[in-house]
């Protein structure tokens, strides 16, 4: 049985137009399905074309995220 390597996927180019916003991603996560202000308002435009997606909030991109465990 082979091995299946996972490559990352470069989402900067797709994303940049969203920054602040909740994205739905298609399961490839090579297309934007809807996007919105709301998680609610991006799933709604993202139901309308009656495929499967994943959620992304985008986050500001003049600041920097660390995650801490304190």
């Amino acid at each position: 049985m082979q091995k299946q390597t996972l490559k990352p996927i470069d989402l900067s180019k797709i994303l940049l137009p969203y920054e602040n916003k909740w994205v739905a991603l298609s399961e490839d996560s090579k297309k934007v399905l809807g996007s919105g202000k709301t998680l609610e308002e991006a799933r709604k435009k993202a139901e309308k074309t009656k495929k499967r997606f994943l959620f992304i909030k985008v986050p500001p991109f003049d600041v920097s995220y660390v995650p801490s465990t304190r």
